[in-house]
């Protein structure tokens, strides 16, 4: 508590106070960069400008501060008793009227110390936040690497979901399957159609019958832009299909014919790694089947 000399009296301050009050010009009650360091350590604006106004007047009432501050009296008391409760000002043990502020020394450094130091620990929390971001991004990753798997059957089931595969793929489709299999497929052409003026290109590896409705199948999926078809001379009743090589759908036809019912299984795998793998072994498969019928009828 700051002890005022006998002499400041009331009278001798309102003296004083007028003075000031003529003079304010010596200190700008506007300063933004004064407002803004107090502002930085905590105190509001109506603290601030109180603060700032009891360093100007020295020592002085309430009413005073008030009125160089531009504080409005309603707000005056209990900005100043906070700025007592905080030990930036003093109530004059003498006087309980009249008040003076601190030396900014006396306060300012030890506040802008620990503000120093709150501001290190936050940025060492930041960096250790920052190691966890890092390591969820890689745990993130490796989630995308793992396999998931679904079961579809009976084959209405699989070809319901072979049908959502198609609408949502963007980039590319592989296929190999049977002659009866493309015969389905083409059922839904449209799709196919539709996502490659997207810029969707299929390819699909197939196994021939010599019959009037694979002939039209073929000219169903061949209106499909950007769409490929090899044939193969042999095939067993397995359909590999991949999806923007994220989707592996794999399916044993149970029968092989050409209704839609059937006793279908499918399996369907999300692996980038292995949906990439298993197009390349397509494209691999395919022309060494049709190269092993073609060598045999040569020789």
């Amino acid at each position: 508590m700051h002890i005022l000399p006998a002499r400041a009296s009331l009278s001798s301050v309102n003296n004083r106070s007028r003075h000031n009050l003529q003079s304010s010009n010596r200190f700008s009650m506007t300063n933004e960069a004064h407002l803004t360091a107090l502002g930085s350590i905590g105190l509001s604006q109506y603290e601030s400008k109180c603060f700032l106004a009891s360093l100007e007047l020295g020592p002085s009432t309430i009413n005073q501060i008030g009125i160089t501050a531009g504080v409005p009296r309603t707000k005056v008391y209990g900005s100043v008793k906070k700025l007592v409760e905080r030990g930036l000002i003093e109530q004059s043990e003498e006087d309980q009227k009249i008040f003076i502020a601190r030396s900014p020394r006396d306060f300012l450094i030890p506040l802008l110390e620990k503000e120093s130091r709150r501001i290190k620990e936050s940025l060492d929390a930041m960096t250790e936040l920052e190691v966890i971001h890092e390591s969820m991004e890689y745990v993130k990753k490796a989630e995308t690497l793992r396999s998931k798997v679904w079961r579809y059957s009976p084959r209405k089931a699989v070809t319901r979901k072979l049908r959502e595969l198609f609408e949502e793929s963007k980039k590319k489709v592989v296929v190999l399957t049977t002659a009866n299999g493309l015969i389905r497929l083409s059922r839904m052409a449209d799709v196919l159609y539709e996502r490659s003026r997207n810029g969707l290109k299929v390819e699909i590896f197939t196994g021939t019958r010599d019959e009037p409705i694979f002939s039209t199948a073929v000219q169903s999926l061949n209106e499909i832009e950007n769409c490929k078809i090899s044939f193969l001379p042999t095939s067993v009743p397995i359909q590999i299909i991949t999806i923007d090589s994220q989707y592996l759908l794999i399916t044993e036809l149970k029968p092989d014919d050409l209704k839609e019912e059937g006793m279908d299984v499918a399996f369907m795998i999300q692996n980038s790694e292995l949906g990439e793998m298993m197009e390349s072994l397509i494209r691999i498969i395919g022309p060494q089947i049709l190269g092993e019928k073609i060598n045999k009828i040569l020789t």
